[in-house]
Parts: C-alpha cells; structure tokens; sequence
C-alpha cells in the first residue's frame, strides 16, 4: 500500500486514536488526524525524525545522538515494540508510562501502545497506536456489559470473560479505587503491571476480567 494513496490515507485518517508510521528506528514517516493533534506536528514536520523527539520525550536529548540512543531507550516500550512486531511478534496494547518534557511543565500520560507490521515498496513498516488511559480522566464507560466500544461502533467485539470472579484486592492498588466507583455489569479498562485488562462489575466484592 502506497503512502499517498487514498484508499490508504481514507482508512489512516479514521483510526481515531493517535497512530504514526515508523521504520525500524522509530523514525516518522506518517501521522494520521489524531496523532498531529496529540503531538503537535503535521505530517511534513514529523517527517523524518525520531518518536521521541516529535512526541517530546522526557529523554530524548539525554545524549546528543537523540532519540533511541540514551539509557533509558533500551527499555523503552514504543521502541521495543517496533522492534518485536517487525521480528513478526504481535504487539498489543501494552501500558507505557509515557514522559513528556512538555511546556509549563513535564508530565506523565499512561497509554496503550500496539504495533503492527505494514508493507510500503518492500519496506518494512510499523504502524504504532498510542492511546491516553491516563488515570484521573473519565472513564469512558461500554455501552453494553459485553460489547466495549472502541473508538467507534464499527470496533465492537466480543469479550471472552474469565469465568472466574475475581475480588477487589486481586486488583493493583491503584485500579481500586476506579473498581470501587464502577457501577454494576459495567466495563472499563484498566492497568495491571505492563498489561491492560477488561474489568466488569457483577457483585459488591466481585468482577469479571480478561485481556484487552
């Protein structure tokens, strides 16, 4: 597929969480509608270089080389993703606390990332999805118990829920509080370590959950 063409551009432009096309490096060769207005750079300014200095990465002028090349790169969730999906392993929303050096002050967005492998000329592409959970902002609640919505009513799909309820404080600390507050047979995602999951309400001390 093309990266002019607008069969390509037409479904680009409706992902509607921020998505960027990357070579190996992380380098940005494209931005859809959401991401521009997440970062702040269009397609033509983001070209050609590196996530972590478009997003404005909390670290990406630790060292002069930039993006990618400093210390805390190696464990960095965007860049390994890349990395794994174009080695043919699916990636899929994994959490990231993403820093940015952002004016008047930095500050902490916990998101989703999920790469997928793309093809343009024979070249090896990724195609990166980041999506904002970050904690304190409304949840936005399912319109139904077993069929989250996603970005748009085209992205429902079924749940395959544990069958095994799950206390309260099998949850992170920091998942509670929201579980505490979520009425009954309604989901929401939330973080567990590096992984996301669907949690619904079936009882004052009970839930069901499952990967999202």
């Amino acid at each position: 597929m093309r990266p002019r063409d607008k069969h390509y551009q037409t479904i680009f432009g409706a992902i509607p969480v921020p998505a960027f096309v990357v070579d190996g490096d992380v380098e940005i060769l494209d931005v859809n509608g959401a991401a521009a207005q997440f970062c702040g750079h269009s397609r033509e300014t983001a070209y050609g270089r590196r996530a972590g200095e478009v997003l404005q990465c909390l670290h990406f002028k630790d060292v002069p080389e930039g993006c990618g090349r400093g210390p805390h790169c190696k464990s960095c969730v965007i860049r390994n993703s890349v990395t794994k999906c174009l080695e043919g392993h699916a990636v899929s929303r994994k959490v990231m606390n993403l820093e940015l050096a952002q004016e008047p002050a930095a500050k902490e967005l916990k998101s989703l990332i999920t790469a997928s492998p793309i093809s343009a000329g024979g070249e090896k592409l990724a195609l990166v999805m980041v999506e904002d959970i970050t904690e304190g902002q409304k949840p936005v609640y399912n319109i139904s118990p077993t069929l989250p919505l996603r970005g748009s009513p085209m992205l429902r799909r079924q749940i395959d829920w544990d069958l095994r309820p799950r206390p309260l404080r099998d949850f992170p600390v920091d998942a509670q509080l929201r579980l505490r507050q979520l009425d009954f047979n309604r989901t929401i995602t939330v973080c567990a370590g590096d992984k996301a999951l669907y949690v619904r309400r079936i009882g004052l001390n009970q839930f069901l959950c499952c990967d999202a």
